[in-house]
């Protein structure tokens, strides 16, 4: 009897072995073949597509905070359109003063502060840094227009001038300046050339060397008198430090050397303080 129950059982635990084998075959021909994941529902949905219309040169970076409002315009005074989540894929497109222009992987464009951008990150993973308006922006303006006022040997001057640079270290200058005196008035037109040396300074130096005219015109009132025009040689030394974005603080000493019909000629000292506005 013992011996037949151990034959029965031995018998049932080879039929279960039988079916599970069974089964795991049968299963094995029914499964569908591997599915790659970037072909799978989540990678669709979720990808990180590169939208229509992104430039060659806009940069990639991936947003680390935990939102991001984009507004539809450079200024706060705008409204927020579009918020961008955290770990979404940005587009960085040009800057307007302390104003970023972003696209979004839906092709969504809009607005958002510099300072907004403080936890962005490259694609590999190294934080990004979106460089502030600052002396780098002064030395891509080609044009200015400067104001100035000083004393021109006792006498009280006013100057403008307009300048253009045309490398880092090189700019020209017209200049045009009326002096104010208790025995006479001049004016001073010049054409300059200032070097600056250092231009990545903040407070940058700079020299100067022209050429022009001056005109002087005496007060007498009992002996007549003629207007006297001279050619001048202009040299100088000056420091200019910017105060915001489109302004700078400018202090020069010039050298006037008058070219006089008389026996000897006139040398002038300037002084100036003025202001850059740069267009």
């Amino acid at each position: 009897m013992n011996c037949q129950s151990g034959k029965q059982i031995i018998s049932l635990a080879a039929l279960l072995a039988g079916l599970l084998v069974a089964s795991q075959a049968v299963a094995q021909q029914d499964a569908p073949e591997d599915t790659p994941v970037v072909e799978s529902f989540s990678a669709s949905q979720f990808a990180e597509r590169i939208p229509e219309g992104v430039p060659d040169d806009a940069e990639q970076v991936v947003n680390g905070a935990e939102f991001l409002n984009l507004y539809t315009g450079p200024g706060r005074g705008y409204v927020i359109d579009h918020v961008v989540e955290y770990g979404e894929r940005l587009w960085l497109l040009k800057r307007r003063t302390d104003w970023v222009k972003v696209m979004t992987r839906t092709g969504k464009t809009g607005w958002t502060k510099i300072s907004d951008l403080d936890e962005i990150f490259a694609v590999e993973g190294e934080q990004v840094t979106v460089p502030t308006p600052g002396i780098d922006d002064y030395r891509d303006q080609g044009f200015r227009l400067g104001f100035a006022y000083g004393d021109f040997a006792g006498a009280n001057s006013l100057g403008v001038s307009l300048g253009y640079r045309f490398t880092g270290n090189i700019s020209a200058e017209l200049r045009a300046t009326q002096t104010i005196g208790a025995y006479s008035d001049s004016q001073t037109y010049q054409v300059a050339l200032l070097h600056q040396p250092f231009p990545q300074w903040r407070l940058s130096p700079y020299f100067m060397l022209g050429t022009g005219v001056n005109i002087t015109s005496p007060n007498a009132t009992i002996v007549a008198t003629e207007d006297r025009q001279d050619t001048t040689m202009l040299t100088g030394i000056g420091v200019t430090t910017y105060l915001s974005r489109r302004f700078a603080l400018r202090a020069e000493v010039a050298n006037h050397y008058l070219l006089t019909s008389r026996e000897n000629n006139q040398e002038i000292v300037e002084w100036k303080l003025g202001f850059d506005v740069f267009m």
